[in-house]
C-alpha cells in the first residue's frame, strides 16, 4: 500500500482519539521537513480581466521571505486537510457569507442565498462600502471558472474521483478559452483543479465534497509542497493560470489561508501573481445594516 493510501486510510477511520490524529499529523509533518530549502520566487502583478463592473480586484505589491523546508508530500498536506474539513461542522443559515481579506486592503464580503441572490460589500466595490444587491437575474455561484446554481452544488458527489470527473467534463463541455484560443488539454486539466481549489475555499459544499476536493486535488500529479509559511503550508498546484498556481492550507482546520487566484461572485477571476487574499466562508442568518 502507498504512502499517499496509508496516511488517509490511518486518519478516514470514525471518529479516533484527538491524541491519535495529532500523533500522525506530527509525523506527517516530520517527514514533509526532511527535504533541503527551496528558494521562494518573486512575482510581479497581472492584470485580471473581470466580467462585471461591480467587480473589484486586490492588488498585491511584491513580497519577500526566507527560504521555508520544503519537500514533494504536497499531497500529504492535503490528504490531513481532507479529514479535518470532513470533521468539520457545516453550520447552517440563510446566507453564504464569504469574506476576502488582506492585510493592506479593504475587505470585501459576499452574501450567496440559495436562490441565486447575492449582496455585495467593500470599499472597492460599487456603493463605496455600502452594502448592495446585486442587480438582475439570480446568478449561479462561481466554481473557478465554472458556474453552478447551489442545487448543482449540493448534488456534487463526495467521491473524490467521481467529483474531479464531474468537473473535468463540465470544462471541456463549457469550451473555455485562453488568450492563446480553445484550451489544450492540460489548460482544461488545470480549469478543472481551479474549481476544485474553489471548493475547498469558497463554495458552500458540504464537509464531505470539500474533503473530496481536498483527495482530488492530493491525486492530481504536479503537486508540490514549498514549505512552511505564515498559516500552514505553501503549495503549488497544476492550474491553468500560471504564475497564480499556489495557495497556503491549514491542514489542522483546512482552511486556505492564502491564494493567488479567486472567482468573485460578479464574475471574472482575481488574480495576483504575489501575495494573495484569505477566503474565510460560513453560513449566516443576517444580512449588515444598508
Amino acid at each position: 500500500m502507498d504512502d499517499l493510501r496509508e496516511i488517509r486510510t490511518l486518519l478516514a477511520k470514525p471518529d479516533p482519539s484527538p491524541e491519535v490524529v495529532a500523533r500522525r499529523r506530527q509525523e506527517v509533518r516530520a517527514g514533509m521537513r526532511r527535504s533541503a530549502p527551496m528558494r521562494r520566487a518573486r512575482w510581479l502583478l497581472v492584470p485580471v480581466a473581470a466580467a462585471a463592473a461591480a467587480a473589484a480586484f486586490v492588488i498585491v505589491p511584491a513580497g519577500s521571505g526566507e527560504p521555508a523546508p520544503a519537500s514533494k508530500n504536497g499531497r500529504e498536506v492535503l490528504l490531513v486537510a481532507a479529514v479535518s474539513a470532513e470533521r468539520t461542522p457545516e453550520g447552517s443559515g440563510t446566507y453564504w457569507h464569504i469574506t476576502v481579506t488582506h492585510e493592506k486592503y479593504p475587505v470585501e464580503e459576499y452574501w450567496y442565498r440559495r436562490d441565486g441572490s447575492f449582496w455585495l460589500k467593500g470599499k472597492g466595490l460599487k456603493g463605496q462600502g455600502k452594502l448592495f444587491k446585486f442587480p438582475g437575474e439570480p446568478q449561479p455561484f462561481a466554481v473557478g471558472p465554472l458556474r453552478m446554481t447551489f442545487d448543482e452544488l449540493r448534488r456534487l458527489p463526495d467521491d473524490e474521483n467521481a467529483l474531479y470527473d464531474r468537473l473535468r467534463s463540465a470544462v471541456t463541455e463549457s469550451d473555455l478559452r485562453t488568450s492563446g484560443g480553445p484550451a489544450t488539454t492540460t489548460e482544461q486539466d488545470g480549469f478543472a483543479v481551479e474549481a476544485l481549489v474553489s471548493l475547498i475555499s469558497e463554495a458552500p459544499v458540504s464537509p464531505q465534497v470539500r474533503a473530496a476536493a481536498y483527495r482530488a486535488l492530493a491525486s492530481r500529479p504536479g503537486v508540490v509542497d514549498l514549505g512552511d509559511t505564515d498559516g500552514g503550508r505553501r503549495l503549488r498546484l497544476p492550474l491553468a493560470h500560471p504564475g497564480a498556481d499556489t495557495v497556503v492550507v491549514d491542514p489542522d482546520t483546512a482552511r486556505v489561508r492564502n491564494t493567488r487566484l479567486w472567482f468573485p461572485l460578479t464574475g471574472g477571476a482575481a488574480y495576483v501573481e504575489d501575495g494573495g487574499v484569505t477566503i474565510d466562508a460560513e453560513w449566516t442568518d443576517h444580512l449588515p445594516a444598508e
